[in-house]
C-alpha cells in the first residue's frame, strides 16, 4: 500500500532528490515481490497519484498531461510484474488530482484492465477479512511522545460507528507512517497510515512545522486464509537538516 507520489520518472534528467526517491521506490518494490514469492500481489495506491500544479515549487512541468504521464509511468513497474493481479487507485486531494479524482480516473484508464478506481472502498480480501481504504484520515501525532493517540481514537470511533467495522483501515495524506491496533469483541482491528513518496516543498514544510526528518515508503499486508499474518513496513528516512560549522 502506498500513496502521495511525486517521484517524476518521466523526465530523462532527474533531480538528485528524485533519483534518491526512485532508488527507495524500486527497492521497496523488490522487497514486496520477495515477500510475496509466487503468491498474488494486489496493489492499493491510496490517493494523490500525482502532485498536481497548485503547489508549484520543485515541479518538473506545469502541464497536466505530463503529470498524468508521470503518474502512469510511476505505476508501470508494478504492472510489469506477473504476480501483480490488480491495482486500485484511490482518489486523493483536489489540490493534487485536479479535482474530483480526475488524475486517478485518467491514470486508471491509461494503465488498462487490471486497474480500478476507488473513492472509499470496503474490500473483502478473502474469508471475510475487510479492508477499508480512503485517502484522508487521522494525524499520526504532532509530538513524538503522543504519536498514535489521535489515530487510535479515530480507529475506536470507526469501530463504534461502522456496520460492519473493517478489520483494517488504511489512510494516507499525512506524509507520515503509523500503525495502531484496538482489540474489540475478540477481534483485532488495525489502522495504518501510509507515508508519502515526496520530499517536502514549501507548503508541506509549513504545514508540518518544519520537520527534521522525512519518512517515505509503503506497507505490505501479508494475508493468508482470510487473516492478517503481518503488516510489513518498508520505510526510508532522511534527515532534512543541513549541518554547518561556524
Amino acid at each position: 500500500m502506498l500513496s502521495d507520489d511525486d517521484r517524476g520518472d518521466y523526465s530523462p534528467t532527474l533531480t538528485p532528490g528524485q533519483r534518491m526517491l526512485w532508488e527507495w521506490y524500486t527497492d521497496a518494490l523488490s522487497r514486496v515481490l520477495s515477500l510475496a514469492g509466487r503468491s498474488q500481489v494486489h496493489v492499493i495506491h491510496n490517493g494523490d497519484v500525482c502532485q498536481g500544479t497548485r503547489y508549484g515549487d520543485g515541479l518538473m512541468s506545469n502541464r497536466i498531461a505530463d503529470h498524468l504521464r508521470i503518474a502512469a509511468a510511476n505505476m508501470a513497474p508494478w504492472m510489469a510484474q506477473p504476480q501483480v493481479k490488480s491495482l486500485r487507485l484511490v482518489t486523493g486531494t483536489g489540490a493534487h488530482d485536479f479535482g474530483e479524482g480526475t488524475a486517478e480516473e485518467t491514470v486508471a484508464q491509461m494503465l488498462g484492465k487490471r486497474v480500478s478506481l476507488a473513492y472509499h472502498d470496503l474490500i473483502d480480501a478473502g474469508g471475510g477479512y475487510l479492508i477499508d481504504v480512503a485517502h484522508h484520515g487521522p494525524h499520526t501525532g504532532i509530538r513524538e511522545w503522543t504519536r498514535g493517540n489521535v489515530a487510535r481514537l479515530y480507529l475506536m470511533d470507526r469501530l463504534l460507528a461502522d456496520d460492519p467495522p473493517a478489520h483494517l483501515y488504511a489512510r494516507a495524506h499525512r506524509h507520515d507512517s503509523i500503525r495502531v491496533a484496538v482489540y474489540r469483541n475478540h477481534v483485532m482491528h488495525n489502522l495504518i497510515v501510509t507515508p508519502s513518496w515526496q520530499l517536502p516543498g514549501g507548503y508541506v514544510s509549513q504545514v508540518a512545522q518544519s520537520p527534521s526528518v522525512i519518512r517515505c515508503g509503503l506497507w505490505a499486508l501479508e494475508l493468508v486464509d482470510g487473516g492478517l499474518v503481518d503488516a510489513h513496513e518498508y520505510l526510508y528516512t532522511m534527515d532534512l537538516r543541513r549541518r554547518v560549522t561556524l
